[in-house]
């Protein structure tokens, strides 16, 4: 486990009621927000958060690649504790993250591996990761305690499928003044529709977060299953003709 590592970070949540669904279960946009904000106490912690390299060096953390297993979505008032911690270093420009969620039994209720990458502010272009952060590799766990890394373009189906359009809301932005992370699969999985949605839990998200999006934009969303079951969709996210976002999703009957 990720714990070995003295760069690991244990944080305990008690789900709120505003982050469950009509089932009473933690939502996926609620569940990415919970493991964003331990990685911020992590971050911080390890004077490496997106605030401190902003006012330092003009820098920000952006989510690149995120796949999230899920076993069991916790529920309304229960008790969960996030371990993270970084995973690995590549090509001087990208950094993984482990997250586990645990029940109080310690019981792995969910296990996400994330990658990201610094981006100037100012520009918004790439930027490398400064040595300092770099340094940090000499003290992971070893490489066999890391969850695999997600890797590679997630494709949009060449099938058509239910679609939703939506505007960008001002209270949808976050400290980097552009659509928020979870929100852009709570946009993806709203064309599924409520019938589905009702019946159905995922038990695999895989986002390939690609462009940001801003205040005031139109965005269109599009699922698109893969199987006759419906039970693996691909899912993308549009600005006109830009592709913003592709998402997998897997998933379970209730």
């Amino acid at each position: 486990m990720i714990e070995s590592s003295i760069l690991h970070e244990k944080v305990e949540f008690r789900i709120p009621a505003f982050a469950v669904g009509p089932n009473g279960r933690l939502t996926p946009a609620h569940l990415i927000r919970l493991l964003q904000e331990a990685a911020m106490v992590n971050t911080v912690r390890l004077k490496i958060s997106s605030p401190e390299l902003m006012a330092s060096m003009g820098l920000s953390w952006v989510l690149r690649r995120q796949r999230i297993n899920i076993d069991r979505l916790p529920d309304m008032g229960e008790r969960v504790n996030i371990i993270t911690a970084p995973s690995g270093f590549e090509r001087g420009l990208q950094t993984f993250r482990d997250f586990h969620v645990l029940d109080q039994g310690g019981n792995t209720l969910i296990t996400a591996a994330t990658q990201w990458l610094l981006i100037d502010v100012n520009s918004r272009r790439l930027k490398p990761i400064p040595p300092h952060i770099a340094a940090l590799e000499a003290h992971l766990a070893p490489a066999s305690a890391h969850l695999d890394r997600p890797l590679g373009k997630i494709k949009p189906s060449e099938e058509s499928g239910p679609s939703t359009t939506f505007t960008v809301a001002y209270h949808q932005l976050d400290f980097n003044n552009h659509l928020t992370n979870p929100v852009f699969p709570e946009l993806m999985l709203e064309p599924l529709g409520g019938h589905f949605l009702e019946r159905y839990t995922p038990k695999v998200l895989e986002i390939d977060y690609r462009m940001e999006a801003r205040y005031g934009e139109s965005l269109a969303a599009q699922a698109a299953a893969l199987t006759s079951n419906g039970l693996v969709q691909r899912h993308a996210l549009r600005r006109e003709d830009q592709l913003l976002a592709t998402m997998e999703s897997h998933w379970r009957a209730n």
